[in-house]
């Protein structure tokens, strides 16, 4: 146990999740479902797991920001998705340094006396899509080198943290996309968690994308995971997770 006593100090750790608000197009729905919100505590973490505006209109998060503050101090963490331009990265970390962005690495925290490491990352595609081979130099080698890479900040977290959370926007196996046709799952993520050995698996993973999900939560080589795209599931994700057998 890494923090220090013989029992965790906490047994829950309460997160509330989100992704593919695509600002302003679900932005109601959005507000709807966090007035509607009731978890009985202030949430230990909020995630946001991309594609958060649309086409990267870099002002459409100034509201949805507005409306996660009322949920109380909590930190909030979040990754680039595909509506979040590459070109427009920088903006956001400038207009939103309240948030703190993940770009293939890594940031950790105590939460109630539980270290928790994130990893955050847009994520990996088994197919890139037909604009990421136009427009992409090299794309595929880009997916090849951050999976390795993922994998390798995942056994760091675990060698130092008592919780490895793993933030991506796309999904990081085909389980949470089921709903979806098959023939668009490698266009939606990628079988990451099953590839990885179990030095190197986060012990949750949430992720967006998948709009049309029919299931949201599925437990892969041993790690939950959960689909927390707005569209999916008409609302936010609300997530109490297990720490006590993990300490």
């Amino acid at each position: 146990m890494r923090n220090g006593g013989d029992s965790p100090a906490v047994e829950y750790i309460h997160i509330v999740a989100t992704s593919d608000v695509h600002s302003p197009v679900y932005l109601p729905l959005f507000v709807a479902s966090l007035n509607r919100l009731s978890i009985g505590r202030r949430p230990d973490l909020i995630l946001l797991a991309g594609d958060i505006v649309n086409k990267s209109s870099v002002g459409a998060l100034r509201p949805v920001l507005a409306a996660l503050k009322k949920l109380g101090p909590a930190p909030i963490i979040a990754v680039f998705g595909n509506e979040e331009y590459f070109e427009d990265e920088d903006k956001y970390l400038r207009m939103y340094p309240e948030i703190k962005w993940l770009n293939d690495e890594t940031t950790s925290l105590v939460v109630r006396g539980v270290k928790v490491c994130i990893v955050g990352t847009r994520g990996v595609l088994e197919r890139p899509t037909p604009w990421q081979q136009r427009n992409v130099p090299n794309i595929r080698a880009i997916y090849r080198e951050r999976a390795a890479k993922l994998a390798e900040l995942i056994r760091e977290c675990r060698r130092s943290c008592d919780v490895v959370v793993l933030l991506t926007h796309y999904a990081p196996t085909y389980a949470t996309v089921k709903g979806e046709p098959p023939n668009v799952y490698p266009y939606l993520g990628y079988r990451l968690v099953e590839k990885l050995d179990p030095r190197s698996r986060p012990h949750i993973a949430i992720h967006g994308h998948a709009h049309n999900a029919k299931v949201l939560r599925a437990v892969v080589s041993g790690v939950e995971v959960y689909n927390v795209s707005l569209p999916a599931r008409r609302g936010v994700a609300y997530i109490r997770f297990t720490v006590k057998e993990r300490l």
